[in-house]
């Protein structure tokens, strides 16, 4: 019984990974980046988004800050704000909720969070490096969802 019970504690405790993808460029991405944040905090989940860059990090603060007008999402570039942080730096800071990893890369400590959400937009050589992480997280056993937000999604 003992046995049973921390195999399956350890499968609770396993990092789920959902990746969206969306018909577009980054824009558009960012965009649905801000539906599911404004989703996470209603829950009352911390979210880090991982940006590639600083130029990303403005523009998804800016649309943050704009997204709703009657909503209200506290958040801040560095991975030091609660509960949302924007971040183009591949550290976690005291994060552990919700990754929403705009990087192609996975950063080494995703597995430290609840929840990795992967955002894939229609670049070609960017959605290749998508489908090359959903092997790797497929091929170590991570539970996976797949929404294909193509046809349905329009920011």
């Amino acid at each position: 019984i003992c046995a049973a019970k921390s195999v399956k504690d350890s499968a609770q405790s396993m990092t789920n990974v959902s990746f969206y993808k969306c018909q577009g460029d980054l824009t558009v991405a960012l965009a649905l980046v801000c539906q599911l944040v404004q989703k996470a905090v209603n829950a009352k989940q911390t979210v880090l988004c991982l940006v590639p860059d600083s130029d990303t990090a403005e523009q998804l603060d800016k649309l943050l800050w704009s997204f709703q007008a009657s909503a209200f999402i506290p958040h801040g570039i560095g991975s030091q704000h609660h509960p949302v942080a924007i971040s183009a730096e591949a550290t976690p800071s005291d994060h552990h909720g919700i990754l929403i990893n705009l990087q192609a890369a996975i950063p080494n400590w995703f597995s430290r969070f609840d929840r990795v959400m992967e955002v894939i937009y229609s670049e070609p050589e960017y959605a290749q490096v998508k489908r090359e992480n959903f092997a790797f997280y497929k091929e170590r056993g991570y539970p996976l969802n797949f929404h294909d937000l193509s046809n349905t999604f329009k920011p």
